[in-house]
């Protein structure tokens, strides 16, 4: 059965296989084999609870940047500050037997990305992950939901990392450049100041044979913040 088509606006109507809104009978309506009801319930109360706080966002006097995939991003709400007795006294209703143990977090790894890929993205992403690490054995990678990052033990910060765009069917790699980079193909673009980010210049691919030229801008960038 195809889903319930709700309406998000006039004339809008939420797409649980696009993850957004499309027109009211839209070609891919036609074509929809959606067979899921209780995911679709999910997935449209999550994005309605999203444009509610992008409209909150959007009524701020300066608005957060929001550069992520929709069902992850989580917009830091306005901080309102407690007088600090209120907050004392709430420490100290808590009672040791009302405590539970913060259970610790399974560590993120690669896979949480590369399940979301089509298989030859998966490839672009492997290949550089490979070479990147091939860069300096100090190296080590971390990943989190937003992006596969990758730093030395010798920075404070990440020097490059990269983000998965499967409905774009895209590999975006992030870097600080430390100084002037060669890129005679001028495949690498600044960065707003906007995106409060370490990182200055990106880049997206969508074929291995990029790889090549990808890792050397890098490689220049690393070498850049090595001497600083």
């Amino acid at each position: 059965m195809p889903c319930s088509r709700r309406e998000v606006e006039k004339d809008l109507i939420f797409c649980p296989y696009l993850l957004g809104c499309v027109r009211k009978k839209a070609p891919i309506c036609e074509i929809c084999t959606w067979d899921d009801p209780s995911k679709e319930e999910e997935l449209y109360l999550k994005f309605m609870k999203h444009i509610e706080e992008v409209r909150s966002n959007l009524a701020r006097e300066t608005p957060a940047q929001i550069d992520e995939f929709w069902w992850e991003v989580k917009i830091k709400p306005t901080e309102i500050g407690l007088p600090t007795g209120e907050i004392e006294a709430e420490v100290e209703a808590v009672t040791k037997s009302e405590e539970i143990p913060e259970q610790p977090r399974p560590s993120l790894t690669i896979d949480y990305h590369l399940r979301r890929l089509s298989e030859d993205l998966k490839e672009i992403v492997l290949k550089l992950r490979s070479e990147i690490l091939r860069l300096d054995s100090d190296i080590e990678e971390k990943v989190n939901k937003t992006f596969i990052g990758y730093r030395s033990r010798k920075m404070k910060h990440y020097f490059v990392n990269l983000r998965v765009l499967p409905l774009k069917r895209e590999i975006e790699i992030r870097f600080r450049s430390g100084g002037p980079i060669n890129d005679p193909e001028n495949l690498s673009k600044p960065i707003p100041k906007s995106f409060d980010t370490p990182m200055d210049r990106r880049v997206r691919i969508s074929s291995q044979d990029r790889v090549p030229y990808i890792i050397n801008l890098l490689k220049q960038a690393y070498e850049n913040l090595a001497k600083g």
